[in-house]
């Protein structure tokens, strides 16, 4: 692949080299990106009762973080299409640990909704569309698997997350855990910095004036006329309002109901689920990679799949007063979630030339995170009349609607693969 083969007498590392190291050092990346924003999840009791906040105002501040990524990832597609990659990528994990220190700082509801909901929410808009398109153009017959090993960053920085999270919470205040993942990104983002400089990377061709627009005009038209892209989009956003509800609000039903500590509790709740997600998404990553070629719908239809099956699970640990069945409901829905999450960027790649990826995987991202902004503040206001069981149920309906939207649009009309890289 020329654009990491290098110059001759440069100092660049072998091509088949920079795929994998490529995908270490944005794996450490998107684990930092997943820990920062599992730990206000964890920590949000010890958050209530210090700066004295209701279940709505806690949910207000998910729901702000959620729709702050909404509204900016389209432009972080775009500028993931202008300008170095790399740069992005930077740029993002600087952001968000910063936003994550100063939460760690927050001494009221105010200043708690800017440093998490704005500043970190933000910083986090700038990081997928950038580091999708990488592992894109540098993977072809390894994509899907190289962007599930990438996934699996999202899964362990969750769970680790939660369990550090947990246990600093407990330890040494809420404070601390934010504190701690805020430095630590500070100090990945120089290892990233000095690491990704040695490659031959050509910057993105489409610097003219105006590109920006024409851009995002042709990424928009392209999905106007592709129903499975709008599939997508609108799966995508009931993955999204199931996740987000789901993480916000778990560790707290653990805690609430079945009297774990802070730190068993979003130990619990995510790392059942994420096992699970780790077998899903990477069988089904293998899998699709081998089918793809005879068969174009299979990552779509592995997608909706997932979807549809996750919403029985999802039901069950809603109602169940078992703590062993509640565990064995979330490992389940995580081997469902994991089949979803195994296509998300490879199916679109199939779809999509790499001059375009960044672009459209920034409004893809956007739908959905607009779409599922709503989910922690609804799931808040509901706790007090339905309880998390009765959020949970109405999550359990969103995965079922997702799953079965995805499918049908699939099969509207055939699809148009895009052929190479």
């Amino acid at each position: 692949m020329a654009s990491v083969e290098g110059t001759a007498g440069s100092r660049l590392i072998p091509p088949e080299k920079y795929r994998w190291e490529l995908i270490l050092l944005l794996w450490g990346a998107f684990f930092l990106n997943q820990a920062d924003r599992q730990v206000f999840n964890v920590v949000l009791p010890l958050i209530r009762s210090d700066l004295q906040l209701t279940d709505q105002m806690l949910g207000l501040v998910a729901t702000t973080f959620t729709v702050v990524f909404g509204l900016l990832v389209p432009f972080a597609g775009i500028a993931g299409d202008i300008i170095d990659r790399r740069r992005v990528v930077l740029i993002s994990l600087l952001i968000f640990s910063t936003g994550t220190l100063l939460t760690g700082f927050a001494s009221s509801f105010l200043l708690l909704l800017l440093f998490r909901g704005v500043a970190t929410g933000a910083g986090e808009a700038f990081y997928a569309p950038a580091a999708g398109s990488l592992i894109g153009s540098a993977h072809q017959k390894t994509r899907a698997r190289a962007l599930s090993i990438h996934q699996t960053a999202n899964y362990t920085g969750t769970v680790l997350g939660s369990l550090l999270a947990g246990w600093a919470g407990q330890t040494y205040g809420w404070r601390s855990a934010f504190i701690i993942y805020g430095v630590m990104g500070l100090a990945w983002g120089l290892i990233f910095f000095f690491r990704t400089k040695r490659y031959d990377i050509p910057a993105p061709v489409t610097r003219e004036p105006g590109a920006q627009r024409a851009l995002f005009g042709e990424a928009l038209k392209l999905i106007a006329t592709t129903p499975a892209l709008i599939g997508q989009m609108l799966a995508f956003g009931g993955l999204i309002f199931v996740s987000v509800g789901f993480l916000t609000w778990t560790p707290t039903l653990l805690f609430e109901r079945f009297g774990l500590t802070l730190a068993d509790a979003g130990f619990s709740a995510t790392f059942y689920h994420f096992m699970g997600a780790y077998v899903g998404v990477l069988g089904a990553s293998w899998l699709t990679d081998r089918l793809i070629p005879s068969i174009p719908r299979i990552r779509l239809w592995v997608m909706a799949f997932g979807l549809v099956a996750s919403a029985p699970f999802i039901w069950w640990a809603a109602g169940t007063q078992s703590l062993v069945h509640i565990y064995v409901a979330l490992a389940a829905f995580g081997v469902m979630r994991g089949m979803y999450d195994a296509g998300i960027f490879a199916a679109v790649f199939d779809v999509v030339e790499d001059r375009l990826r960044a672009t459209v995987l920034g409004i893809v991202l956007a739908s959905g995170f607009l779409i599922g902004a709503a989910s922690p503040a609804i799931m808040g206001s509901m706790k007090a009349q339905y309880g998390l069981e009765g959020g949970m149920q109405m999550l359990a309906g969103a995965a079922l609607i997702a799953g079965v939207v995805l499918f049908i649009a699939t099969m509207i009309r055939p699809l148009r693969p895009h052929q190479g890289a």
